[in-house]
């Protein structure tokens, strides 16, 4: 990190702000860490909405998406280091029968067939003084008049009401890197929700990305602080019952002594 920027993803900021020693643990010292079953199924659904707007527009049906759910079953199965290291495909159908409810919610909310992709999947980056702001975003659609609209696929739970704006944070993210890397503010960005399922909105505005750019260059700075003092504090929180670095965690040792 010393004389470098900063590179920041969704993800990894998220990991600051929640739990500095958890950021330290998988961007800095890089430890392994194994693949949940909540990211592998979230991962394989991801991967089924992203083939389906490769077929022609009357081909997007929701049985050609089971069949390529399918597909790609066979294919993790076939892959003995992708499911998670503690996955029995021959005892766990209820993985696939969820999945497959994902899916078909997804056709609840949209008709891909009325859809126009313009990217997927779509790696985009873009510097600031100090940090590169960098991720992939799930679909862009371009609208006749020119305005963009970002979209997000969840397989989690729609979050509470006051917990909104905090969902939205990776599409903020992507939005402050859309206007500053191609000068388009997108005109609305959509958090897709397969669980429930639902469709939250928001409307970017200049206002609303200064104040995230200005969050951004905060965090910035405290990551800059913490790795030049080697003090990354952990935040103990209900999340830690789902860490995966426990044994390493000080925190977490701490609160299991007698």
């Amino acid at each position: 990190m010393d004389g470098t920027l900063l590179k920041l993803s969704p993800s990894s900021a998220r990991d600051f702000k929640s739990c500095p020693q958890l950021f330290k643990y998988r961007a800095v010292d890089r430890l392994p860490e194994p693949v949940s079953r909540a990211q592998a199924k979230g991962s394989l659904v991801h991967a089924v909405l992203e083939r389906i707007f490769h077929e022609p527009p009357e081909g997007r049906t929701q049985e050609r998406a089971e069949e390529l759910l399918t597909t790609l079953w066979n294919e993790v199965d076939e892959e003995a280091e992708a499911p998670p290291a503690d996955f029995d495909f021959e005892d766990d159908g209820k993985w696939f029968d969820e999945s497959m409810r994902l899916l078909r919610n997804y056709f609840r909310l949209e008709d891909p067939r009325e859809l126009s992709a313009s990217q997927l999947e779509w790696w985009v980056e873009y510097e600031l003084a100090d940090i590169h702001l960098r991720g992939i975003i799930d679909r862009l659609e371009e609208r006749p008049d020119g305005s963009w609209i970002l979209t997000d696929y969840k397989t989690g739970r729609v979050p509470g009401t006051q917990r909104e704006l905090a969902a939205f944070f990776g599409l903020r993210f992507y939005a402050l890197v859309c206007w500053r890397a191609f000068g388009v503010i997108p005109a609305q960005i959509r958090l897709v929700y397969l669980s429930d399922p639902a469709v939250l909105t928001l409307d970017p505005n200049e206002r609303m990305l200064i104040a995230f750019e200005k969050q951004m260059q905060a965090l910035g700075k405290a990551i800059r602080r913490a790795h030049d003092t080697d003090d990354w504090r952990p935040s103990p929180s209900p999340l830690c019952m789902h860490c995966s670095f426990q044994a390493e965690c000080p925190a977490w040792a701490t609160s299991r002594m007698p």
